[in-house]
């Protein structure tokens, strides 16, 4: 049963976040909430997920009063610190979750590569690849997927990742005022096996389960082929634990994050375009409402 909730802001460190800790005592495991290209605070997933029994910390890590404004050089040792702050609660434990969606899905298996506090990660609509920044300075979507960016750096060094592609068709989209389809940027993971190694999350490194989520008609980027790296990753590797990966049919990119309200669009504002989504309100919706209840359960057992 969903409890209250205490909340209170969370800024040591550097850090941008929002603690969420249910009001009832006992153990209530650990849990990394992090958001996607949107960046910001995501509070209201955070309340919602503490009111199912975990600690929870909602953190931002660009686009937020005091951070940069895109998602460039973004240090992994940011990360680490949001779970030194996890470490620090009393009810939380020594081992953590991670959940994170899209852009923050990456970040999530990242940090659970490279952290050994990491006991169980989910990601929805993710994927084990690392994929070019947003440098939201440039200001229109081609002025930005044209700036080489480096999303992530770990001791100061940019990690590698696969650039965004420009294609005549996808200007041709922009340029019309339609709803861009931005999986159009992304290239396909690398056939060479050296450039697939170069740029792909090492997830056989994870301590812990993994849960990847992804929606079949997704439009924003091919999660589900990216999520495929990280599966064959862990496979090859005889990860230890369990690792699941689910693909919602019919349903487009806007499936992180708790259910409300039913979707009646499946486009949302971008920088200076709409972006399609991809997939059905209908099938979206219900997705989304799965992918939560996967994630919660799946974070309960693993961290329980």
């Amino acid at each position: 049963m969903a409890g209250e909730v205490e909340v209170r802001r969370v800024l040591e460190g550097g850090l941008s976040g929002v603690l969420c800790v249910p009001a009832d005592p006992g153990p209530a495991p650990g849990v990394l909430l992090l958001g996607g290209s949107e960046g910001g605070l995501h509070e209201r997933d955070a309340r919602m997920l503490a009111a199912e029994g975990f600690t929870v910390l909602a953190l931002a890590y660009f686009g937020a009063p005091g951070l940069p404004p895109g998602l460039v050089r973004v240090p992994l040792e940011y990360f680490f610190r949001a779970l030194d702050v996890l470490a620090g609660q009393p009810l939380a434990g020594q081992r953590f979750g991670v959940l994170g969606g899209s852009r923050g899905a990456e970040a999530a298996l990242l940090l659970a590569a490279h952290d050994p506090r990491v006991g169980a990660v989910a990601g929805v609509v993710g994927g084990g690849v690392v994929t070019q920044g947003i440098d939201y300075r440039r200001g229109g979507l081609l002025d930005i997927l044209g700036t080489p960016a480096p999303p992530w750096t770990l001791r100061g060094e940019p990690l590698p990742y696969l650039p965004y592609t420009l294609s005549e068709e996808l200007r041709a989209c922009v340029r019309s005022g339609q709803p861009v389809p931005l999986a159009r940027a992304f290239r396909p993971p690398p056939e060479d096996p050296a450039e697939l190694e170069r740029v792909s999350i090492p997830v056989e490194r994870i301590r812990g389960p993994v849960l990847l989520l992804s929606a079949a008609d997704d439009r924003m980027w091919p999660g589900a082929d990216y999520c495929q790296v990280a599966m064959d990753r862990l496979s090859a590797a005889g990860h230890p634990h369990d690792f699941r990966h689910r693909v919602f049919p019919g349903a487009g990119h806007g499936i992180a994050g708790p259910p409300g309200a039913p979707l009646t669009s499946t486009t949302s504002p971008g920088p200076g375009v709409t972006f399609d989504l991809g997939g059905s309100p209908e099938a979206t919706t219900m997705a989304r409402a799965e992918a939560w209840a996967d994630s919660v359960e799946f974070l309960a057992t693993a961290l329980r």
